[in-house]
């Protein structure tokens, strides 16, 4: 590395110097005095050049003795971060509730909350920042601060030795925060009651094939929607504690909009808590951003994917029925054949979620039908709408004062032990440097 090949020079430079002037006839005690402090300088910095990978060496194997580790280290502070991080959106959440209600005492109180969870979080922002800069620089940080040692009159020596010495104890020692922080906090409450639950599930389409990113409403004797989530990839949803505080034994409608489609699912309604499936009986999803609407009485026989595209089987079992594709409008379909017979399908566009999307009827009587569509699909995206969160104002009072026991845990768990920790680190470090940098002291007679 070329800072330790300088490094070596100038250390070189100072023993050199301090020779020449311990060995000069000039008749003045303090100039022998610089001379030995010189060389024994250039000496030192010569040891600490030729253990430097020693030294990144043994900051490894004492984490291995001492069983810590950065992955895991990483790992829990990410896990601090991700909680921290739900406490606040949840707390967001509450505060529209609230602000649209008009309760602003409540709404000031939850300000109070949600500054005091800020602060954790940018606490524990500041330890992530502090541990990605040890680890990813460590070595460049200790071979700065060996340059810095070696620069000649003692110029830069206790910077580099501060700097020597932070990069061994922080490396060793921010791995060992979690084992610190265990001893000393006990369990932290959860902002979650047994008074709430959550309506968890999956939507899928009359196959039982999940549906990418649902939009999954629910309703409570209004004409509006109460709560509303967009689902996962795999059609996964979850409405509930933190953003959503709904109460158990409560019953709400179900909803679901796909591309741009208001469908009552079943079950229509579920009370809270509930986990399972939702069904959309007229949705057929055919994948890669193509679906169909089916409207009427149908029996569905399972699709098959083709070389061109995908064909399915269906019989319409009422006197008549309409078959709509609903397609992104990136996808391009070639054609459309019902029973090998090209169908007469006219399109027209929408735009919905920040998508656009095309639509085409066909019409069938009963009968039994070989549906195949020729088409090069695209990913179906995100659709861009904000989700709506559920608060029954009557209850969050008691609420609230639950989150501020949690966030005040929170406050001493992710902030005052992470804070007196480093400052444990911060004085351990200032005592090595001290070490290092000018610990002994040669008297000259």
């Amino acid at each position: 590395m070329e800072l330790l090949s300088l490094a070596y020079t100038l250390s070189l430079l100072t023993y050199s110097l301090g020779a020449l002037l311990y060995g000069s006839p000039i008749p003045v005690k303090s100039v022998k005095k610089w001379g030995v402090l010189m060389m024994y300088d250039g000496l030192s910095s010569a040891v600490l050049i030729s253990t430097y990978s020693l030294l990144l060496k043994l900051g490894d194997y004492l984490l291995e003795v001492l069983g810590a580790s950065w992955t895991y280290f990483i790992t829990w502070l990410t896990g601090r971060t991700t909680t921290l991080v739900t406490s606040y959106l949840a707390m967001q959440s509450i505060a529209a509730v609230l602000k649209a209600s008009g309760a602003d005492v409540l709404l000031e109180f939850l300000k109070h909350i949600s500054n005091l969870v800020a602060t954790s979080l940018a606490a524990i922002k500041m330890v992530y920042l502090i541990s990605i800069v040890i680890y990813n620089l460590r070595d460049k940080i200790l071979a700065l601060g060996v340059l810095l040692y070696s620069t000649p009159l003692r110029i830069g020596k206790s910077v580099g030795a501060a700097m020597i010495a932070i990069s061994i104890v922080y490396y060793v020692g921010l791995p060992l925060m979690p084992s610190f922080a265990y001893i000393f906090e006990t369990s932290l409450p959860s902002v979650i009651t047994e008074k709430y639950g959550g309506l968890d599930g999956v939507v899928v389409d009359a196959l039982g094939k999940p549906i990418p990113y649902p939009v999954v409403r629910l309703y409570k004797n209004s004409v509006n929607p109460v709560a509303s989530v967009v689902g996962g990839k795999e059609g996964k949803f979850s409405i509930g504690p933190p953003h959503s505080l709904l109460p158990r034994g409560e019953v709400f409608e179900f909803e679901v909009v796909f591309m741009g489609y208001r469908v009552k699912p079943e079950p229509t309604s579920a009370a809270v808590p509930w986990s399972g499936e939702l069904r959309l009986y007229s949705v057929l999803y055919l994948g890669n951003g193509l679906a169909t609407m089916l409207v009427g009485i149908f029996e569905l026989f399972a699709p098959a994917s083709t070389l061109e595209g995908v064909e399915f089987s269906l019989g319409v079992i009422s006197s008549e029925a309409t078959l709509s594709f609903l397609k992104l409008g990136s996808v391009n379909i070639s054609e459309i054949l019902v029973d090998a017979k090209k169908a007469d399908c006219r399109w027209n566009s929408f735009s919905w979620g920040g998508m656009e999307i095309e639509e085409c009827g066909v019409r069938l009587t009963a009968g039994l039908y070989l549906v195949r569509v020729v088409y090069s699909g695209a990913d179906y995206p995100r659709p861009r709408i904000e989700d709506k969160h559920y608060v029954d104002v009557s209850d969050v009072i008691e609420y609230l004062s639950i989150v501020q026991t949690a966030v005040v845990s929170y406050l001493y768990s992710y902030l005052i032990l992470p804070s007196t920790y480093l400052i444990i680190l911060s004085a351990s470090s200032l005592a090595l440097s001290k070490f290092i940098g000018g610990g002994f002291r040669l008297r000259v007679v």
